[in-house]
């Protein structure tokens, strides 16, 4: 074969046609044409004439890829190779009938796609070098590659080939118008009896002889031969043919080496196809398994509750749906770490798996809830025996890394049909059922009742009044002053958010906290307040008033947002306020979450220039060996510790600690919730730097913080 090898793609999608092109081109082949329909490949092929076929068996509409390759290889005697993204064995069977080449899985890299090609081609060249030696010789100069000779019908040698010399060794004149051919040729007495007949018979227009075993040589070489002898048409001679058994026996080989390769490819192709099968069972699983627990997910969770609503329908029985959240598994993550709390999430569905009957389901709804539907209950009593049976489960302790672990759950309880006859509102009742036995205390079950749905609709319309009052601006600041122990002057400012709802009495934080949190509006509602305390800060700036720090609480939710630094770098550009005089209050327990993500943000804002200090630092989450790492400024002293200082010795102990290690680590001191003139005695004392507190002043509206600002005094 000379040139390049010509293939035509038959891809019927015009994207993966281009791309296979594409690679066909790189690894040095010619690509005439690729074609998209099965109509037009006949054509195609008629007119660029190539070498071999890569086939997609699915063609779209009319004739598949099959059905196409078996009329090429009928009329152009080309290879063809099936491409198909299709693993069903009838599909693959019916490939076989057509006698393809190869099979490519789709996807496949371009080493198989060569060794494929390559392969393909050798076997196809050498069926058809066989093919065409064993056809019917029409006149002896069209022959070559074999030995022969021409001899009558008495079998006198009339001519020979070149051929027949080499393969001999004998030259021509010592073999022509010879009779006798034991001369040259060694052959048994049955062999050389049939010669004869067989000679004798071509007189009469009859035999011809196949396959003769047969040596030929001299002293010097002897070659194991397979003769042949046909009868030349229209004369009385015979052409007989010699074709060196060796040879054969090569060329036998390598159709075998080939077949070895097209079985080696062929079972790769089936270990492929078991493979692919495999895995979309694991794609399966996957899908419908939560990945850490391996019990049904969400999505598999609601197929089931469907069929099983569907059962209870037609057999009037009571169906359960519990949720279980897990009480306190926040202060197992915070304290164990989360590796732990994996651990016991693991231990806490395995549990529960021992716990279900055949036909229920238990299955994880999300971080340490989880779902369970209970079918065929026959009354309310058997319901509440299975829920004993579940809370108790957890009264005995986890056992993780040989170390004990108790935790308890508080479960919701939702009746189909008593109390909904949906998917959804089984869900919300039970869900609403579940924070009734926090609130009731935990490690208990409670069953839903109607008043807390009123309940819950009271907190929907919180959550709407809110929402409202973020849109109108019901929020407000109110500030109140730092003052410096030693000097008694305003040093800085806290701000604190309140809100003024249209004709209502000013509601503060413990009021309406909560539910921004878990609506999450704390985020718009945190970063409106950024934005009026900072523009506020400046706005007194530029009225003449000494510059002051302002400090802004940040809730977890703001500080986890991956843009919070360039939120807070926004707010500071749009309102022109020095980022010095800005201050970030975090509490420690944020902060200590994720230490980590908590070190790289905290340098971020120090590289703005804004203040960082750690809120209601001593209340207990904190890692002490963590605190030189963090990029502070102040640690804050939390209110509920400065309470005990002047009547608990214990309490003025743990302050007194507390402001002697913040000074070794260069931190500044800010004690909150200062209320009277002995606490500030002792504060002062111990040179805790600032202070805040009702003993100075309480928080004040805007107008009311600058006069106190203007009539008190400032250091300049």
């Amino acid at each position: 074969m000379s040139g390049k090898v010509k293939i035509l793609v038959v891809e019927d999608q015009a994207v993966v046609a281009e791309d296979l092109r594409q690679t066909l081109l790189g690894m040095g082949y010619d690509v005439p044409a690729a074609v998209h329909s099965g109509e037009f490949v006949l054509d195609a092929t008629a007119e660029e004439r190539p070498d071999l076929i890569l086939m997609d068996i699915s063609l779209g509409k009319g004739d598949d890829g099959i059905t196409i390759a078996e009329k090429v290889r009928t009329r152009f005697d080309l290879p063809v190779i099936y491409l198909s993204s299709r693993t069903d064995d009838a599909t693959f069977r019916r490939s076989l009938l057509t006698g393809p080449f190869a099979f490519l899985l789709k996807p496949f890299d371009s080493l198989r796609l060569r060794q494929t090609i390559e392969v393909a081609l050798a076997k196809h060249a050498m069926e058809r070098r066989l093919k065409e030696s064993g056809e019917q010789y029409r006149t002896i100069f069209e022959v070559s590659g074999s030995a022969m000779m021409i001899v009558d019908e008495n079998g006198t040698i009339a001519m020979v080939n070149e051929e027949f010399e080499h393969l001999s060794g004998y030259p021509r004149e010592a073999v022509e118008s010879r009779k006798e051919w034991s001369d040259f040729f060694v052959m048994e007495q049955f062999a050389a009896k049939e010669i004869q007949q067989c000679l004798k018979g071509t007189t009469n227009g009859t035999a011809s002889l196949d396959t003769t075993s047969l040596f030929i040589g001299n002293n010097q070489r002897t070659s194991h031969v397979c003769t042949k002898i046909k009868k030349v048409p229209g004369t009385e001679r015979c052409v007989v043919s010699m074709i060196d058994i060796t040879e054969i026996q090569r060329a036998q080989e390598e159709i075998r080496a080939l077949n070895a390769e097209l079985i080696k490819v062929n079972t790769l192709l089936k270990e492929e196809i078991a493979e692919r099968r495999n895995s979309e069972k694991q794609l399966k699983h996957q899908a419908n398994h939560d990945s850490l627990t391996g019990l049904p997910n969400r999505e598999l969770l609601f197929d089931r509750l469907k069929q099983a609503l569907a059962y209870e329908d037609r057999h009037n029985n009571l169906l359960a749906l519990m949720i279980l959240d897990l009480d306190n598994f926040k202060n197992i993550n915070d304290t164990l770490g989360h590796v732990v709390g994996d651990i016991l999430l693991k231990d806490v569905a395995r549990r529960l798996q021992q716990c279900m009957r055949q036909y229920d389901t238990v299955a994880r709804f999300g971080g340490d809830e989880f779902v369970i539907v209970v079918n065929e209950m026959p009354d309310i009593h058997d319901i509440v025996k299975f829920a004993e049976k579940v809370r108790d489960l957890f009264q005995r302790p986890f056992y993780i890394l040989e170390q004990p672990t108790y935790v308890t759950t508080s479960i919701g309880i939702s009746i189909y049909p008593l109390q909904s006859t949906t998917i959804e509102g089984l869900l919300k009742t039970a869900d609403m059922a579940m924070y009734q036995a926090k609130r009731d205390g935990k490690n208990s079950f409670q069953f839903f009742t109607e008043s807390m749905s009123l309940k819950s609709d009271e907190r929907a319309v919180m959550k709407k009044r809110l929402r409202s009052a973020l849109e109108r601006e019901e929020f407000l600041p109110h500030y109140q002053p730092r003052i410096d122990s030693t000097t008694g002057k305003i040093t800085g400012m806290e701000a604190l958010m309140r809100w003024q709802p249209k004709g209502a009495p000013l509601a503060f934080p413990g009021e309406f906290f909560p539910m921004l949190e878990e609506s999450g509006l704390i985020v718009p509602a945190g970063e409106w307040l950024l934005d009026k305390v900072c523009r506020q800060n400046k706005t007194w700036q530029d009225r003449g008033m000494e510059p002051l720090r302002v400090a802004v609480n940040t809730s977890a939710r703001q500080f986890h947002q991956d843009d919070f630094t360039e939120k807070v770098a926004r707010a500071l550009s749009a309102t022109r306020l020095d980022p010095q005089y800005l201050e970030i209050e975090l509490p420690e327990k944020i902060i200590m979450d994720n230490i980590t993500e908590s070190v790289r943000k905290l340098g971020e804002l120090r590289e703005i220039g804004v203040k960082i200090s750690l809120d209601n630092f001593g209340t207990g989450y904190s890692s002490l060996s963590y605190l030189n790492r963090l990029p502070i400024d102040e640690l804050q002293i939390d209110k509920s510790l400065v309470n005990g200082i002047t009547f608990d010795p214990g309490e003025a102990a743990v302050v007194s600690a507390i402001i002697t290690m913040g000074h070794s680590l260069g931190k500044k001191l800010v004690a909150e919730g200062v209320e009277s003139e002995d606490q500030y005695l002792f504060l002062a004392g111990q040179r805790c730097e600032e202070m805040q507190g009702h003993y100075f002043s309480r928080p004040l509206p805007p107008d009311d913080f600058e006069k106190l600002v203007r009539l008190f005094p400032v250091p300049t």
